[in-house]
């Protein structure tokens, strides 16, 4: 708002005040912020110059750890993560598993599971604009030539070890005719997996507007993608070289990113680690999806926001504490003449299956979803479909019921991170508090404004009135200055005295200008 009517002292007060209103009503309104900063290697990071500084550690409360008698992982460097069982879905650790942040180079695990699932590993693509122009210094790319090709194994390989941005982008215009086109298919499929909190915008993880995604979503990906064997196949190679092309006479070698799976790092190497994929930026931080396997067990372990290296040994420690700490049950009383059932729950050594709580839901083809909780935590999914030689002997197909029976002994999971009608009625609760915190704060700015601007108002009339007054001053001192002088003018100029009798009131003279004054005195 504009204050040119008033004074300058005024004035100046009055921007200040505004001012200082503005700054107050952005800093009481909420702003998602996410977190900058970090450092890697240049062969797997993506710089951003506009990185801030290191905020405060935060504090980290898993969400397991409050669950009673649940077993206790020790604490982790980075601020998002989930443990979860790849067969049933079940939840071993959780820590802000469905916060929104920034994926980074771990988005190229879906442009794989996309690439595979449409190409085949022969067939030959070369190197056009959209791959070259993600093939500049600071990012991460295998440096080729406009018009240069390779197989789409090769791509693959060289998206997933090497990381390469340039490639990734020459995979989407390939697979999708542009990248725009092959992102939404990346989103479409999201769709299809049944994540919730996802959305991206490129298909290699640079930074950009709504590109995001949570450790629950990444995990839902991750079991996706180990269900395909050439996927399994790429990421659990530690080392690959692809040969001379039509433009490059060398070869090139490329180690996987991923230590855990590489034999040589003793640091770092878990022999039960399949494989999986890093991810760095300076707004993503560390970023980490990996399964393992053991015992007829396969685990997936995602983290998010970690300043170092150290998830290298925090998924190791997360596997261990998995497999050292639960067991699986195939929940053989769900069995039933004429059906068969597949799935289990993963719960912690000692528990017992008939103490946990359970939903069913009849889907559309006329199995039977039972998906069990343990205090609201998912531990897995048992399937109930009729046996084949029963289908074959109806005429007609189930009709979909939807229907849904809650029992005394259920639990886990209806779907994965999906929140309970209390979770729900708290988030509710807290975001009605908060809007009606902002409302208070802003009724309270609206009175101060409009306490200030009475005062100026005040001030400015006050002002005008003083101004007023002194014109009127000024006017009536002109009019006496005016009268003074007509009365001065209308004497008459023989009264007057001229100038020599004024400076000289006894001098006397003659016709002849002498002087006779004193004559008299001056002749006695």
């Amino acid at each position: 708002m504009g204050f040119h009517f008033l004074s300058g002292r005024v004035r100046l007060f009055a921007e200040r005040l505004g001012i200082a209103l503005l700054i107050l009503m952005l800093i009481v309104s909420p702003v998602p912020v996410y977190a900058e900063a970090g450092t890697e290697a240049a062969a797997e990071t993506t710089t951003d110059a506009a990185a801030a500084a290191t905020p405060t550690p935060p504090v980290r409360d898993p969400l397991t750890n409050h669950l009673t008698n649940w077993p206790q992982m020790s604490e982790i460097n980075e601020d998002s993560a989930i443990l979860m069982d790849a067969d049933n879905g079940a939840i071993l650790y959780s820590l802000d598993r469905d916060v929104q942040r920034i994926p980074a180079s771990i988005t190229k695990i879906m442009t794989c599971l996309l690439v595979i699932e449409n190409t085949q590993m022969d067939e030959v693509i070369t190197m056009t604009e959209a791959g070259m122009a993600e093939a500049y210094g600071g990012s991460s790319n295998i440096s080729p030539i406009l018009g240069e090709q390779f197989t789409v194994e090769q791509c693959l390989y060289m998206l997933m070890l090497k990381s390469a941005n340039d490639i990734a982008a020459q995979l989407a215009e390939y697979v999708g005719g542009s990248v725009e086109a092959f992102v939404q298919m990346m989103n479409d499929r999201c769709a299809l997996i049944g994540t919730t909190g996802t959305h991206f915008n490129n298909p290699n993880g640079l930074p950009g507007d709504n590109h995001y995604t949570t450790a629950m979503d990444m995990a839902l990906i991750m079991q996706e993608c180990l269900k395909n064997q050439t996927f399994r196949q790429i990421i659990s190679t530690p080392i690959y070289t692809v040969p001379p092309t039509n433009l490059t006479p060398t070869e090139r070698t490329y180690e996987n990113h991923c230590k855990l799976i590489v034999e040589s790092d003793a640091e770092h190497y878990y022999p039960y680690c399949i494989g999986g994929k890093t991810g760095y930026t300076d707004l993503a931080w560390r970023t980490f999806v990996t399964a393992a396997e053991k015992d007829g067990r396969t685990l997936i372990c995602v983290t998010l926001h970690g300043p170092d290296k150290s998830d290298f040994t925090d998924h190791k420690n997360l596997f261990e504490y998995g497999f050292n700490n639960f067991y699986t049950d195939p929940c053989e009383m769900e069995a039933e003449e004429g059906w068969e059932i597949s799935g289990g729950v993963t719960i912690p050594v000692g528990f017992d299956v008939r103490a946990l709580t359970r939903q069913e839901n009849t889907l559309s083809d006329g199995s039977i979803r039972i998906d069990y909780k343990y205090e609201d935590n998912p531990v897995g999914c048992v399937l109930k479909t009729k046996a084949v030689e029963q289908k074959a002997t109806e005429t007609e197909a189930p009709t979909s019921t939807d229907s849904t029976e809650q029992t005394e002994i259920s639990s886990p999971k209806a779907v994965a991170g999906t929140k309970t009608q209390t979770e729900i009625n708290e988030i509710h609760r807290s975001d009605g508090h908060t809007l009606t915190v902002l409302i208070v704060i802003l009724l309270v700015l609206v009175a101060l404004l409009a306490a200030v601007l009475y005062m100026l108002h005040r001030n400015h009339q006050k002002q005008l009135a003083h101004e007023e007054e002194m014109r009127r001053k000024r006017a009536a001192r002109k009019k006496k200055a005016a009268r003074r002088r007509r009365s001065e003018s209308s004497t008459g100029s023989g009264v007057r005295r001229r100038p020599e009798e004024m400076r000289n009131p006894g001098r006397r003279t003659d016709s002849s200008g002498r002087n006779t004054r004193n004559k008299k005195d001056r002749n006695v």
